[in-house]
């Protein structure tokens, strides 16, 4: 099947015939049946009209040059950069979670490898601190809107690598590697230690003390009790606007819970990290987010955190046609998506007006003694927005790891 043919077949029966009948009624080319259907499940998405409803069919049909086509997908572009531009009103949006097939976790009989980071790596199109990635678990039960982890995996169940603590003991490790990130499959405590997961990172941290290991989460688990942990496993939470948790990152913890959790981090002796991201531009964004710095600041010490990075929404066109084909209710996609280093994400202007309010949000004594970063994000804004900026991948590498291995 055509990707077409894919994203048409997605779409309730209703909709399937509206939109095949109108496929019918006028000439579209290929490509423009295919931004058509995937406006139709933008709108589907955000809970909004079809279009196909709105058109001013009158005015086409009584064109004389005979390209209807042309002049309804004008209307509906038209439509649509209105809905895109702009912060995004939740005020009346109430998603409905899909439900989900029941979750379960297995064992995976799988040889854990170490992988790189998922920024754009030639031309250095994004600032990239180089992450080394690690994968000991697969799959989240939480249930992100935006979320990539779900085009990659099986829906039905979580897998948690077998034997993780003997293939760590005989992990070829390269030469320079010194930061390994467990959160890029799934969420870093999402099974706590049920499946030993945490134990055998623990192990590995302790016989490893120049290698920091970095857990992110979005989880309020207590994995912290009458447990501790190697001082270079770095616990980091990522954080949003309250908005956004309530109606993008299903079954997530609130932001106050995460908080809590990262304050168990650092009583039980670990530094703890912030990742501001994905921000979204919603109607309210400029006061909630500044309000998480203030809660941040109110709560810990910059001597209690390793780190604090802001990013965005971004997406891959493979995430874009998941979601659009999942269609579930969601307004992340009401945005502008604007070519990005090979992906889509906001406008320039836009991330820096938003990375900026964040970032001065902090007091300067926050600023001076934490080392803030853009994720993935363009290397022209970080001039504007940090007030500082580097010629390199390399040379932002080098620079956090100073400032991660000053703090420990």
């Amino acid at each position: 099947m055509t990707a077409l043919d894919e994203l048409v077949a997605s779409f309730p029966e209703e909709s399937k015939i509206g939109i095949n009948e109108l496929f019918n009624r006028f000439h579209f080319t290929e490509s423009q049946k295919l931004e058509i259907a995937k406006d139709e499940a933008d709108l589907r998405q955000w809970k909004e009209k079809s279009f196909l409803e709105l058109a001013d069919y009158n005015s086409i049909e009584n064109r004389k040059d005979g390209r209807k086509g042309d002049a309804y997908l004008s209307q509906q572009r038209l439509y649509m950069k209105k809905l895109r531009s702009g912060e995004t009103d939740y005020s009346s949006f109430s998603p409905r979670v899909h439900p989900r097939l029941k979750y379960r976790t297995e064992f995976i009989d799988k040889q854990i490898v170490l992988g790189r980071c998922p920024c754009p790596v030639d031309g250095e199109k994004t600032r990239c601190c180089k992450l080394t990635t690690m994968d000991p678990v697969e799959q989240c039960a939480f249930s992100c809107s935006y979320c990539s982890v779900q085009s990659f995996y099986s829906e039905k169940e979580i897998h948690a690598v077998r034997n993780l603590k003997s293939q760590l003991d005989n992990l070829s490790i390269p030469e320079g590697v010194w930061h390994i990130g467990t959160g890029q499959a799934s969420d870093s405590i999402l099974l706590g230690d049920d499946y030993g997961t945490l134990s055998a990172l623990s192990d590995f941290a302790e016989k490893h003390e120049d290698i920091i290991i970095e857990l992110k989460s979005k989880s309020g688990r207590n994995v912290f009790k009458d447990r501790k942990y190697p001082r270079n496993m770095f616990f980091t939470w990522s954080l949003n606007a309250p908005t956004i948790i309530e109606k993008e990152e299903h079954l997530t913890a609130s932001l106050e819970k995460r908080i809590e959790n990262a304050e168990r981090a650092r009583d039980n002796g670990n530094l703890v990290g912030f990742h501001i991201h994905p921000m979204v531009y919603f109607k309210g964004w400029d006061e909630e987010y500044p309000k998480i710095a203030e809660l941040l600041e109110s709560r810990f010490s910059p001597e209690d955190i390793a780190m604090i990075s802001i990013g965005t929404l971004t997406f891959t066109k493979a995430v874009l046609r998941k979601l659009r084909e999942n269609g579930e209710e969601s307004r992340v996609l009401e945005m502008e998506l604007t070519p990005a280093a090979g992906k889509f994400s906001y406008p320039l202007e836009i991330k820096e007006k938003m990375f900026r309010t964040v970032y001065t949000s902090f007091s300067e004594h926050f600023r001076k003694n934490i080392f803030f970063y853009l994720c993935m994000e363009d290397p022209s804004l970080w001039p504007s927005v940090l007030e500082r900026e580097y010629s390199s991948d390399k040379e932002f590498e080098m620079d956090m790891k100073k400032n991660y291995f000053s703090k420990l």
